[in-house]
């Protein structure tokens, strides 16, 4: 990465104090060799997950699995707030019994692309998985029926980063 030679990092610090100046040189070095910098990039790589997308009327579509129980074609929308699913989605999961009265956290209004709003049922979601990625608890709104179904930022902002590569039409999720 580095051509074989160390990286060597010098900084120069002035500190200032009580209206009197004193110059105070701080050399910090730091030898990394370039082992130690290639294991630590290949750690931050092998925690990658790439997760295949199917284009769907000009968007990405990602498989994501409700409750370990169904498994549904979501839009990746970094717009939406929240995780959107249309009432028949929500319907089969409350009559496979893995969504419930109990988890329903109340009703938020929220405003669509469109600028209109909409007041919807907000419930918690006990897991959401995509490819091996679980997470557990996450919000969802229950938009109306033949709706899209969203993956919003209450499951993408939990992702510590996500990305799309549109050639390889891969999310590419750490």
């Amino acid at each position: 990465m580095f051509g074989g030679a160390e990286l060597l990092i010098v900084a120069s610090v002035e500190v200032a104090w009580a209206g009197e100046m004193f110059f105070t040189r701080a050399a910090l070095a730091f030898v990394l060799a370039v082992g130690s910098v290639g294991a630590a990039l290949a750690d931050d790589r092998g925690a990658a997950q790439v997760v295949s997308l199917e284009p769907h009327d000009g968007a990405f579509v990602v498989p994501v699995v409700l409750n370990d129980v169904m498994t549904v074609k979501f839009i990746v929308d970094s717009g939406a707030a929240d995780v959107s699913i249309p009432e028949e989605v929500a319907s089969s999961l409350m009559k496979l019994g893995t969504l419930t009265g109990a988890d329903l956290l109340g009703t938020k209004t929220y405003m669509l692309a469109d600028g209109s709003l909409v007041p919807s049922k907000i419930y918690r979601m006990a897991s959401l998985r995509i490819g091996e990625l679980v997470m557990q608890n996450v919000t969802v709104r229950i938009a109306s029926a033949k709706s899209s179904l969203l993956l919003g930022q209450s499951f993408l902002r939990r992702l510590n980063s996500w990305s799309m590569d549109n050639a390889r039409q891969v999310m590419i999720i750490n």
